[in-house]
């Protein structure tokens, strides 16, 4: 074979084998989107009876608007999953309550303060976001000390392990309240909602419950139940933003600018919390109470 025919052998094999690369890895190309194609997520909970999916709508409408890119709606089953997306780095902008905010920033303190409902006008009545420690059957804190001695147990109703109002403000409150072997000796069950939280005490003639003040006010005329510690006033969970694919400051002043879209989500928000019944606009601003409870949950780990 002259030399010059194994030469042009060589070149066909050759460009056989690049046709053959460039055919597989275009169609690997093809079947992996690039990442300015992947839809942004804006991410929240469930809760029951309420549609939060409709609720941060005006939320998505207004995130495709600004960044010209398509973006998903994702709700989580609870407040722990909707914080193991966002430390997957699976969410853009999220919307939780005030414990998985925290728990955001802790696990991410990148994540950046977006927005939050706030009552600016002393003409409307504020919401009276606080947490309670209601019971059935016991009148006083120091009652349920004295029920205690002896080891007996109670049963404690919450709502679930991450809500602020509906468990962590009044276990704390509670395991500030008891002894060691004391808090041991309750019994935590979780309801799934703030009213279940009150069906669940007017079906137990003696136990304790843990939910919102305002819950408590709303379904309690009856005065069958009775308060037995309220909390201050607490923050609502924030719109938060991950910076991952977002430029979360040049967010927050476009929306800081947009009277009309911050009402829309504004609207939105408030279909789907009723804690924000009362809020009338999106406050920028991130109190200091949010870095001293950040602080505060640090310090307990």
């Amino acid at each position: 074979m002259s030399f010059c025919k194994l030469c042009r052998m060589l070149w066909l094999v050759l460009a056989l084998i690049l046709a053959l690369l460039d055919a597989l890895f275009g169609r690997a190309t093809a079947k992996t989107p690039l990442p300015e194609n992947i839809p942004l997520v804006v991410a929240t909970y469930a809760y029951p009876a309420l549609d939060r999916q409709t609720a941060v709508t005006p939320l998505q409408n207004w995130l495709q608007q600004q960044t010209q890119r398509a973006v998903v709606i994702q709700v989580a089953d609870d407040p722990a999953q909707l914080a193991t997306w966002v430390a997957r780095q699976e969410v853009d902008l999220a919307v939780p309550n005030l414990a998985t905010y925290l728990k955001i920033r802790q696990q991410n303190p990148d994540a950046r303060f977006i927005a939050v409902p706030k009552t600016h006008s002393p003409l409307i009545i504020k919401s009276q976001y606080r947490g309670s420690i209601a019971a059935s059957g016991i009148t006083s804190l120091s009652e349920l000390r004295n029920q205690l001695v002896g080891g007996r147990t109670i049963k404690v109703f919450a709502v679930f392990p991450d809500s602020t109002t509906g468990a962590l403000l009044g276990l704390s409150q509670l395991r500030a309240s008891l002894t060691e072997s004391q808090f041991n000796q309750l019994q935590l069950h979780y309801a799934g909602s703030h009213e279940l939280v009150v069906q669940q005490l007017k079906q137990h003639p003696f136990a304790i419950g843990i939910l919102s003040a305002n819950t408590l006010s709303r379904l309690n005329h009856d005065r069958t139940l009775t308060e037995l510690w309220r909390s201050g006033e607490i923050p609502f969970g924030p719109i938060t933003c991950l910076p991952k694919r977002l430029s979360c400051a040049e967010l927050k002043l476009a929306l800081a600018n947009n009277m009309v879209a911050s009402r829309n989500i504004l609207n939105g928000l408030k279909s789907g919390w009723p804690e924000f019944e009362h809020t009338d606009s999106l406050s920028f601003h991130e109190h200091k109470v949010y870095s001293d409870l950040l602080r505060e949950q640090l310090k307990n780990r």
